[in-house]
């Protein structure tokens, strides 16, 4: 490897780091109720789902790991991150007897170049397709 190129791999590792050092405070906690209106980085979605939560966090946790290795799971909540920069995401569903509410938002930046909406169409499809066997009590 040329001497001009060797410390790329290291600049671009110091980079993912400060990022989501950066990135941290800024997640958010609860499900929000809706994107701000002028909002380019989040996309807010319900649809109707007739499922309980226990299959619902477990078709989500099988969606999350269909992702890649740095998305993390906890029930209601995903940490989502972007395939190259790695930027960090937060995507909030919840389970309300028949509908299903999922809320997209990238931590970082204004604008998300679609990104946000990619994610919940490819959520909304994975749990069309998934194969329930419970509904909601």
């Amino acid at each position: 490897m040329s001497s001009n190129w060797q410390w790329i791999p290291s600049i671009y590792v110091a980079v993912l780091l400060l990022m989501n050092i950066l990135s941290t405070p800024f997640s958010t906690s609860e499900m929000p109720d809706d994107c701000p209106e002028d909002s380019f980085n989040c996309e807010y979605v319900t649809i109707s789902l007739n499922v309980s939560d226990e299959e619902l966090h477990q078709a989500m946790d099988e969606w999350q790991e269909t992702r890649g290795f740095t998305t993390t799971f906890s029930e209601g909540y995903i940490v989502d991150r972007t395939s190259f920069f790695q930027f960090p995401d937060d995507v909030h569903y919840s389970n309300e007897c028949g509908t299903v509410e999922i809320f997209s938002k990238s931590r970082l930046g204004r604008s998300d170049m679609g990104v946000n909406m990619e994610r919940v169409e490819s959520i909304i499809q994975y749990l069309e397709d998934y194969d329930f066997h419970t509904t909601c009590q």
